[in-house]
């Protein structure tokens, strides 16, 4: 864990401006480059690209954490079609991939708006709200948050005595010991702290149930992190997301969603015009590239490697639509001389915009029968793309 410290003064920034020059403008050339493919492209083809975006990102950032990810079990199992029981790594990257297909639907200043970043992240408004909020906490709810599991003493209940009726004693004994009552009443009560700490229906209960550090000051950091993104608003603009995503790895303001800086830094470049047509699979880059980012480097030498991994999502994305327009080529010669009425190139179209087909889904979207999706399957040959279950029945292809 990285010090809560974050010193930027105008001579560091400066001397960043000036070290970083070239690998900042190379940078903002392969993302508009590449931003500006996607915008000239088909729209079916332009949608596949950014959908596989998204799970190389979700892959390439498990990766990064020293997890393990396949790419066709996440797919599958963003599918609904696990061929086998999903990992931790593939719930958090399936996380991560919602995460990113929503960030990518709303607007750039929606998601970098200081209440919505506070909202997403769970922090606190500012810590003079905070420590009212504590100074506002009773001692028995402190207690119980400290350590549900202490013995709930009658006095320190707040619901009164309990009711007799609502647990069962059997049959009324004259001769029965009153220190068999008191524990089945403290039983009953410690059942209703227990009951209503492990409620995950309420955000109350799941909160509770998190287990935080104290000492972490996830607010303090949070808020050194949005004053650097005030102070690059005034750079260029792949130099302002990759002193953002620098700033993101050294303070940690998320105790959990580490991953989210680099969605972050994205839709900066989202948000500045260097990628206004898709958002940037920033930890890909960083993935693929020999650069790794540590925090014992000088700062000038992080942001020229992340502006480095700039480029080379930038590269992969390139390669990635050259990839998915050949396999479009080759199948669509498939529906050469086919009749007017055929859907075998909209079948074409389905696998381009989609990273996984089932027969069902085809059968949905087209609106024919399974067996018709059989048949131009076949139909399609060697070009068809490949199968991703390795099952014979509830199978699943795709390019990937």
């Amino acid at each position: 864990m990285n010090s809560i410290r974050y010193d930027f003064p105008y001579a560091d920034r400066q001397a960043l401006v000036s070290d970083c020059a070239a690998a900042s403008e190379a940078a903002s050339i392969a993302l508009v480059r590449f931003d500006e493919r996607l915008a000239r492209a088909e729209p079916v083809l332009a949608e596949g690209v950014r959908q596989r975006g998204h799970a190389f990102e979700a892959q390439a950032l498990i990766g990064l954490s020293g997890g393990l990810c396949p790419l066709e079990d996440l797919v599958l199992h963003d599918a609904g079609m696990d061929v086998r029981s999903p990992t931790r790594e593939i719930a958090r990257a399936a996380t991560i991939l919602d995460e990113r297909r929503r960030l990518a639907r709303r607007e750039p200043a929606e998601v970098l708006g200081a209440s919505a970043l506070r909202l997403r992240l769970g922090i606190g408004a500012s810590p003079e709200e905070d420590r009212s909020d504590r100074s506002a906490t009773t001692p028995e709810a402190t207690k119980m948050v400290a350590a549900p599991w202490v013995r709930i003493d009658r006095e320190d209940d707040e619901e009164g005595p309990v009711d007799q009726d609502e647990f069962d004693l059997g049959e009324e004994d004259d001769s029965a010991d009153p220190a068999f009552a008191e524990i089945d009443a403290l039983l009953v009560r410690t059942r209703k702290k227990l009951d209503a700490w492990n409620d995950l229906s309420s955000d109350d209960g799941r909160r509770n149930l998190t287990l935080r550090d104290p000492g972490y000051d996830a607010a303090g950091r949070f808020a050194r992190w949005l004053t650097i993104l005030e102070e690059g608003r005034g750079l260029p603009a792949a130099l302002a997301a990759a002193l953002a995503l620098d700033a993101w790895l050294w303070l940690e303001p998320s105790e959990r969603a580490g991953e989210l800086g680099f969605a972050f830094a994205a839709t900066i470049l989202r948000q500045r015009g260097l990628a206004a047509a898709h958002l940037p699979a920033l930890g890909l880059g960083l993935r693929r590239g020999k650069f790794r980012w540590s925090p014992h480097l000088a700062r000038s030498v992080r942001v020229a490697g992340l502006l480095g991994a700039f480029g080379e999502a930038a590269a992969f994305g390139q390669a990635d639509c050259d990839r998915l327009a050949l396999a479009r080529e080759l199948m669509l010669r498939k529906c050469e001389g086919r009749r007017g009425n055929s859907k075998l190139a909209e079948l074409v179209e389905l696998f381009v915009s989609s990273p996984l087909v089932t027969v069902q889904l085809a059968s949905v979207r087209l609106n024919v029968s399974p067996q018709a999706i059989d048949a131009m399957m076949r139909e399609l040959g060697g070009s068809l793309p490949r199968e991703l279950t390795g099952r014979k029945r509830y199978r699943a292809w795709g390019i990937l």
